[in-house]
């Protein structure tokens, strides 16, 4: 929140119109006559006297100068001023180079070094397909560090990655060691009794990202999201309030700070309300600012407030702002988010190879443009290539000023210098805690299971269980997770005390005494059970932590963050 600071307090009128002229003049002149001696005195140097009877003058030691105050995301305003001065010496190669994080192809880690030192990049990002083992993703990024040291740069590359828990979680266990997290909505269901759930799994993450050689997440999402009729956010998102979603996101901003990865809040300035997927087209936001500032800004903002180190820019075009033009390319879109938002940070692009700009713009232009109207760092060009020849180019041919460029380059680079100092606090990592996280998840899990429909003092199914729906992986999961917990799951000619029904996307939602919504609490809206639980999450931690409300050891504590047609939830907070 900002400080709207406080009002001084006022003389009463009154009080000051019954002194007496003469007391007045009185306490002037003794008020200055202290004044003067108290600055003769502090001009004076302090005599003391030696041995042999002479007096010596001692001078006061100066006070300590106070340390320069830094800026809500990290740096100060003279270490900003000397990255900059750092870009503004490099070539124009080194420069359009040090704005860009790239894909690669492969598992091979000298392809990621050689690509960075070839163009002088600033680093690069992972996707699956650059995952193989934790030791294999180490080496990459050593590599990538190596490339980068190896131009003369004395701050660290980007090593950076897309893992926001749930469904885009990069690095989990289904891709290697690392701790499976819930979607992010459970954040959005834990946060209002739980915040601290929220940022120990943010941190908890961080901490296997950082042991496995990357210091970059693009995450928390500030997207507030519609729920059913979102096709891209929808449970990436903490919720469909406002202040549930701000909550949830300045919660999890902590909680990577403290584990010492640089995070960034996306997609702005909102992308929870489209029925467009920008991965394929360019949707817009036909609102008005009334909408804008109560509902798709206000989790931007308290991110900002709470120190975000960088806002990732949407492919979203604003009729209220520029008629057709992503944000990502908008120079009023730029000028909102510094100027009426206050952000100092680093402005990255979401990926530039996204279909809702490469359908009418090349590769090089999509990269000169968003330079142009206000971006800082450029996330993955569909041709990484073309695009810094094009902003050398545009560079060379006077389409692109340098000194914006310069300006861009000193954020990124006086955020690499951040990351190093926030990496410190926390002290070293080793590989032994990449998968550390599993307590973290599975307290976010259960801190975020919610009661939809039914009783809170109810859920408990008793020790013989029917289990329905859900994939085979879910079943299997839970069947896991239920012998784990002491929970028997009979076969359905057998007779049980509760009937479960397990309900995901695109499955049947009626039947059962407990139906569960692995993927969106919206799926319960067509369910009868008399008992309706959202769980956020089809992980093993997920499921472990709903064995545990299911057989009463844990109670459903989680806030209902959607809005399921025809639900009236009870409030189990405690």
């Amino acid at each position: 929140m900002r400080d709207q600071g406080t009002a001084p307090r006022r003389a009463g009128v009154a009080g000051a119109r019954r002194r007496r002229p003469w007391l007045a003049w009185l306490a002037v002149l003794v008020a200055v006559w202290l004044t003067i001696a108290g600055c003769t005195a502090a001009e004076e140097p302090e005599q003391t006297e030696t041995e042999t009877g002479t007096t010596e003058q001692q001078t006061p030691a100066p006070e300590p100068e106070e340390p320069e105050e830094t800026l809500a995301w990290g740096p100060t305003e003279t270490e900003l001023e000397e990255a900059t001065q750092i870009a503004a010496q490099m070539s124009e190669e080194q420069v359009a180079g040090q704005v860009i994080v790239a894909r690669y192809a492969g598992t091979d880690p000298q392809a990621a070094g050689a690509l960075v030192q070839d163009l002088d990049l600033a680093g690069v990002i992972l996707f699956s397909e650059n995952i193989a083992s934790a030791d294999q993703v180490r080496q990459s990024a050593e590599a990538v560090q190596d490339a980068h040291a190896g131009s003369g740069r004395d701050w660290p590359a980007v090593v950076s990655v897309d893992n926001e828990g749930g469904i885009v979680q990069r690095m989990s266990g289904a891709s290697g060691p690392w701790t499976s997290f819930g979607d992010f909505a459970a954040a959005g269901a834990a946060v209002t009794h739980d915040p601290g759930a929220v940022t120990d799994a943010a941190r908890a993450m961080a901490v296997e990202l950082r042991a496995s050689g990357l210091n970059m997440n693009f995450a928390p999402v500030a997207d507030v999201s519609i729920g059913a009729a979102d096709p891209t956010i929808n449970v990436r998102a903490a919720g469909s309030e406002p202040e549930v979603v701000g909550a949830a996101v300045v919660a999890a901003l902590a909680g990577f700070d403290a584990g010492g990865v640089l995070a960034s809040i996306k997609h702005f300035p909102g992308h929870g309300g489209l029925g467009t997927d920008s991965h394929h087209a360019l949707p817009t936001q036909d609102a008005g600012p009334e909408h804008l500032q109560e509902v798709e800004l206000p989790p931007f903002a308290e991110g900002i407030d709470a120190g975000a180190p960088m806002v990732m820019m949407g492919h979203i075009a604003v009729s209220e702002w520029e008629q057709g033009v992503p944000a990502s390319l908008s120079e009023e879109a730029y000028r909102v988010l510094r100027q009426d938002l206050g952000f100092t940070g680093v402005a990255i692009t979401d990926g530039l190879d996204m279909g809702a700009l490469t359908a009418e713009r090349s590769a090089a232009q999509i990269a000169v443009e968003a330079l142009a109207a206000g971006a800082d760092l450029l996330l993955t060009p569909g041709d990484t290539a073309a695009a810094h020849a094009g902003i050398v180019a545009a560079l060379a041919e006077g389409e692109l000023d340098r000194d914006r460029l310069d300006e861009a380059a000193g954020r990124v680079i006086a955020m690499q210098q951040w990351q190093e100092q926030i990496a410190d606090a926390p002290g070293p990592v080793g590989p032994e805690e990449v998968d550390s996280g599993v307590s973290a998840s599975r307290e976010l899990s259960a801190a975020a299971i919610t009661v939809v429909a039914g009783e809170c003092s109810e859920v408990s199914a008793g020790e013989r269980v029917h289990v329905q729906g859900g994939s085979a992986d879910d079943w299997e999961r839970f069947v896991a997770a239920a012998e784990r917990g002491g929970l028997q799951v009979v076969a359905l000619e057998e007779p049980a005390d509760t009937s479960i029904r397990l309900v995901v996307g695109g499955g049947q939602a009626q039947g059962g005494d407990i139906a569960v919504a692995l993927d969106g609490p919206w799926l319960l809206a067509g369910a009868d059970a008399p008992t309706q639980l959202a769980a956020y999450g089809r992980n093993e931690h997920t499921m472990d932590a709903l064995v545990e409300v299911l057989t009463g050891q844990r109670d459903p504590t989680g806030v209902l963050a959607f809005e399921v047609e025809g639900a009236d939830p009870p409030d189990c907070a405690p």
